[in-house]
């Protein structure tokens, strides 16, 4: 890769908060970095500390507990013209520093801090240093000096809570655990959320998120994302990146794992049911339209979950949890990751990640069958053999040498670094604002009042919602069987279509709802079209089957509208496979929510959504796609969608 190529690659990455910290201290990282010492910096404030460098290893970047993070250009000026840097950013990087970050255009940029200039530099970041905890900065930066008809960029960050949180020490995790889940006797006794009157909405919803100790929680997991996040060297993020969009990982090279994970689609999914992997028709279109040309029905069987937030699953991966973490360590259905742990996915906060990487890439449906190159599918040691000698050898040094050195020192290719290096990639794809959580940092403005009315409604103990979407991920992580409709495939080797999940009894783990209304269709094989029919299945799991195979709603689904004799095809055997998980888990259950309030349950979770995750143009999303030159080997996806616009 030549230095003008990886020049823009690290250009692109150290848009994310993530880079601004790490830039400062990587020695690794390619692209011709200038280094902090040629910089011109200068401080022009009085008693606070700006450095365009490390932040000195004060908690990391991570999310801010409120303030607007995106760019206010006063009047628009153009990059590069003497006017306000583009894709300005500013994230929390701990409770006493702030980073900023913009394109690089080489121009002598002033920092103000509230009004008052602080600094000058011509690096493309800046970390702004000794703050006070939890306050909020308005920053602007331009070129000039402001008052001068100068095009200004403005941003506002928080900083975090504090910088004790045990979420910004390594080894730290999530807390999960179910707390009280309240009723409507704090809420002046109202039957429901819909006897609530407007003016009692807040105080009710106060009760309730204290009682659930939601701030607590939502401290945590900012914290735990800005640790990962701080942990993620530029490099080799860049190096993960060009990997995850590489059809080099696959059998036939015509599949990569953005085929089914796209950034730029459904916060890492592909917005299909089921995902459609090797010899697509066209390789190129991701999502809706994507086909074999050969399987009216795909047969990877189930939903592509979305790789944002993933490295917030601190428990188990996939819809089975075959990779999880126990009380034993990391374990796996296969034994040539499990017990070789330390040299194949190591120890730390991305050996989940790391483990999940070695499964896709040996999944003949997914992403090629071993077999046709003589190895054996049916021992671990062929899926290793296979992964070191076809998929580690299939990178050349020559494309990839460049970016394995930067990212680990030397140029040794192997499947293990592979993994590492995926794994750092997803890590950087965090989402976790959203206007509920600003409603939890105490501004009453950012919800409506059928948003608060969701909220009660979800933490009420009559929806039953927080038995299992608890904490401010929205999940315990387990394993439930809720008795989702059989459709597809399935994954039993018998071939009658059937998905007994996790443990033999239609046990599929608990997602997350953060981003919900963006990742759909819902279900572990995408069963629901509408997020709306998703929680009415929850109303009474008995009677939603009932309708769901009557009204044929598997043929609603977009993927398989228009296929003649549909019913029979997608879920040839479905109900009576359906109907005996449920009758194996005791009849499902029943909230009996009424229609209005499962339509305030579905505005709340809309209000779990990341602006950004939402936004294709965004620069957080665009930071993750790489440039469309091919990529090292030439074997890139340069994915699209069935309209021809690129993704």
């Amino acid at each position: 890769m030549d230095n003008d190529v990886s020049f823009a690659i690290l250009l692109r990455l150290l848009i994310l908060p993530l880079f601004l910290l790490a830039v400062g201290c990587s020695s690794g990282s390619s692209g011709g970095d200038d280094s902090s010492s040629s910089d011109t910096v200068t401080d022009g404030s009085s008693g606070d500390t700006g450095s365009d460098g490390d932040s000195g290893g004060d908690g990391g970047s991570g999310t801010g507990t409120g303030g607007d993070t995106g760019s206010d250009n006063d009047t628009g000026g153009d990059s590069g013209q003497g006017g306000a840097p583009s894709k300005l950013i500013g994230n929390a990087f701990s409770g006493t520093s702030i980073g900023l970050s913009w394109e690089r255009d080489d121009v002598i940029y002033s920092i103000y801090r509230d009004g008052e200039k602080i600094a000058e530099t011509n690096n493309h970041y800046f970390v702004d240093q000794g703050l006070s905890i939890n306050t909020e900065y308005a920053y602007a930066v331009t070129a000039g000096n402001i008052g001068n008809d100068t095009d200004v960029s403005r941003v506002s960050a928080r900083t975090l809570l504090n910088t004790t949180n045990s979420g910004l020490s390594s080894g730290a995790d999530i807390e999960v655990d179910n707390d009280r889940i309240s009723n409507f006797a704090e809420c002046n006794n109202a039957r429901s959320a819909l006897d609530l009157l407007d003016a009692d909405l807040d105080s009710c919803l106060q009760v309730m998120l204290e009682l659930n100790n939601m701030a607590e929680h939502l401290e945590d997991i900012r914290a735990f994302a800005a640790r990962v996040r701080s942990e993620q060297a530029p490099a080799m993020v860049e190096l993960g990146m060009r990997l995850f969009h590489s059809k080099s990982l696959s059998a036939s090279s015509d599949t990569s794992c953005s085929s089914c994970h796209q950034p730029a689609m459904g916060c890492g999914g592909d917005d299909l049911s089921m995902p459609v992997g090797v010899s697509a028709v066209d390789p190129a279109l991701v999502g809706p339209g994507r086909s074999d040309g050969l399987n009216e029905v795909p047969i990877v069987a189930r939903n592509a979950q979305p790789t944002c937030n993933a490295a917030l699953w601190t428990r188990g991966l996939f819809w089975d949890n075959r990779v999880a973490i126990t009380d034993r360590g990391l374990r796996t259905d296969s034994r040539d990751v499990s017990n070789n742990t330390e040299a194949a996915v190591g120890t730390g906060t991305l050996a989940l990640m790391m483990a999940q990487a070695h499964f896709p890439v040996t999944d003949a449906a997914e992403m090629g069958d071993i077999t046709q190159f003589g190895y054996d599918s049916t021992s671990d040691s062929g899926f290793t053999a296979y992964r070191e000698e076809m998929l580690a050898a299939n990178l050349d040094g020559a494309s990839w040498g460049q970016l394995f050195s930067a990212a680990f020192g030397d140029s040794a290719i192997n499947f293990s670094r592979i993994a590492e290096a995926i794994a750092a990639y997803e890590a950087v794809q965090l989402f976790i604002d959203n206007p509920f959580f600003d409603y939890v940092d105490g501004d009453q403005d950012a919800l409506d009042s059928d948003e608060k009315r969701g909220a009660i409604t979800f933490m009420a103990a009559n929806s039953g919602c927080t038995n299992c979407h608890a904490g401010a991920f929205f999940t315990n992580q387990g394993l439930r069987a809720v008795s989702y409709p059989q459709i597809g495939a399935g994954k039993d080797e018998s071939g009658n279509g059937a998905d007994l999940g996790g443990n033999g009894a239609g046990s599929f783990r608990i997602p997350t709802l953060l981003n919900v209304a963006v990742t759909g269709p819902w279900g572990h094989n995408g069963q629901f079209a509408t997020l709306k029919r998703n929680v009415e299945h929850y109303r009474d799991r008995a009677s939603s089957i009932t309708r769901y195979f009557a009204n044929s709603e598997m043929c609603e689904l977009e993927q398989f509208a228009g296929l003649q004799d549909c019913a029979n095809k997608v879920a040839p055997n479905g109900l009576a496979l359906t109907q005996d998980i449920l009758n194996a888990n005791g009849g499902g259950g029943a909230n009996n929510l009424s229609d209005t309030e499962i339509e305030l349950l579905v505005k709340f979770l809309g209000a779990l959504t990341d602006p950004d995750a939402a936004n294709n143009n965004s620069n957080a999303i665009q930071a993750l796609l790489p440039p469309r030159d091919g990529g090292p080997d030439g074997r890139q996806l340069e994915a699209k969608d069935r309209a021809g616009n690129e993704l």
